[in-house]
């Protein structure tokens, strides 16, 4: 059964960050529900942040492609086998919840270069890693010995 994504709300914070809510709640069984709230936390990638990182030009244009002009941080919270009564209670206070424990972190001034440093961080391992990945062909023609003793030279047959 699909989740029907349901907006709730967005709030923007005062280092520039917007939070977005959305209920993504689903029913299981009956009037029985799983319950999910996922927070968004969308962070515009401006030019100050670029000229904080160094590297190659071709790759900090691939990592540029890569991360696009916004990073986003999800968080997903989900309850299960809650009723029907409940469940829009359960969901204000999920948020509410969040509000209260995320905000502080996400609204700190130094979090949207920190984020972007990390996410420029795991995109450039990314692309290093691929760019190492050696792609070896599967030779299901090419025939191969059985007998495996040619690797080991310096053991001699038992008879």
């Amino acid at each position: 059964m699909e989740a029907e994504v349901k907006h709730l709300e967005d709030e923007q914070l005062a280092n520039g960050v917007v939070v977005r809510f959305y209920d993504e709640s689903r029913r299981v069984a009956g009037d029985r529900w799983q319950v999910t709230v996922r927070y968004d936390a969308v962070v515009s990638v401006s030019e100050t942040f670029w000229s904080l990182v160094s590297g190659e030009p071709e790759l900090i244009e691939e990592i540029r492609a890569a991360l696009g002009a916004e990073i986003v941080l999800t968080n997903v919270n989900e309850r299960n086998f809650i009723s029907a009564e409940e469940k829009e209670a359960l969901v204000a206070k999920i948020v509410s919840r969040a509000r209260k424990n995320i905000f502080g972190y996400l609204a700190d001034p130094g979090f949207p270069e920190r984020y972007f440093k990390r996410c420029f961080k795991e995109a450039r391992e990314e692309i290093e890693r691929k760019k190492r990945e050696v792609w070896v062909p599967d030779n299901e023609d090419v025939e191969e010995p059985v007998d495996f003793s040619h690797l080991f030279s310096d053991v001699k047959k038992s008879e």
